[in-house]
């Protein structure tokens, strides 16, 4: 049995012709490594003097201590550490990014396909495993009437699954809790900011710490991420996989195709975002 984590994200565009991106992400975690990373982040949190029910976030809450109190090189170092706590544990991570400038899909239509992408991704990974999960995530922030749609939403793909794959993998419906009590849900977090802000083209301050989470990312059979680990929509993103990743191909595992990047024809073929 495995335990799939998931947090959502929403975030500005940077790069020219960029929407605001939705995104939808988390970490993978070996039944065994869930306590043991716990105890981890624990560990670390007492390190940087971080109190006790303070959330570790990405974009931490105005008031809150690691807000107010750990900055800079101290923030990119605790969140180092804890990054590389659960790739020590074997957790991996799987991120979707929707770019809503690029397709007539918004809001909630754009975060149903995010959620059948990671749906179809966690079912070729754990179908490899011969594995079950069971998928845990953040309460939502709209109340009980947003909380019941995402489990509604994550019952029909239990049931009959999407359009590429079937839901045997999946134990149980989705089950939701406040990220402020689990480390897992706020490594979740971590993961899916980070690597959403790379996206977006806004390195400052996720690019320190990116290389951590891209160890995570799911691979396919070729041993790159772009479309596994990483899936971006629409395609005319497939540029940004050479920049955000560093891959010089991306991978059509179901043709067995190797595509050079950056490709001529789309979007971004330098990486306008460092200029």
């Amino acid at each position: 049995m495995e335990l799939f984590f998931a947090d959502d994200s929403t975030q500005k565009g940077a790069r020219e012709g960029m929407g605001s991106l939705v995104a939808f992400g988390g970490a993978l975690f070996p039944e065994d490594a869930v306590r043991p990373f716990s105890t981890s982040v624990n560990a670390i949190a007492d390190s940087f003097g971080i109190p006790t029910g303070d959330e570790i976030k990405w974009s931490p809450k105005k008031g809150s201590w690691i807000y107010e109190y750990l900055k800079g090189d101290a923030r990119n170092e605790c969140y180092k550490q804890i990054l590389r706590a659960a790739q020590e544990l074997g957790v991996q991570a799987l991120v979707i990014v929707w770019d809503t400038g690029r397709t007539t899909l918004q809001g909630e239509r754009a975060f149903e396909k995010c959620l059948d992408f990671a749906f179809e991704r966690l079912s070729v990974n754990l179908s490899k495993k011969k594995e079950q999960a069971i998928i845990i995530a953040d309460r939502p922030g709209g109340g009980k009437k947003q909380e019941e749609g995402l489990l509604q939403s994550f019952l029909d793909r239990v049931e009959s699954g999407t359009e590429y794959s079937v839901p045997d993998w999946c134990a149980l419906n989705i089950l939701t809790t406040p990220s402020k009590l689990l480390r897992q849900l706020q490594l979740a977090d971590l993961i899916t900011g980070i690597t959403t802000a790379m996206v977006a083209g806004q390195y400052k301050y996720a690019e320190p710490l990116f290389d951590e989470v891209k160890r995570m990312l799911i691979q396919n059979h070729a041993g790159t991420v772009g479309g596994t680990g990483l899936k971006l929509f629409p395609d005319a993103l497939w540029n940004l996989y050479r920049w955000v990743l560093g891959e010089e191909h991306f991978w059509k595992v179901g043709r067995n195709v190797g595509v050079p990047l950056p490709f001529h024809n789309l979007p971004y073929e330098t990486d306008e975002a460092r200029s």
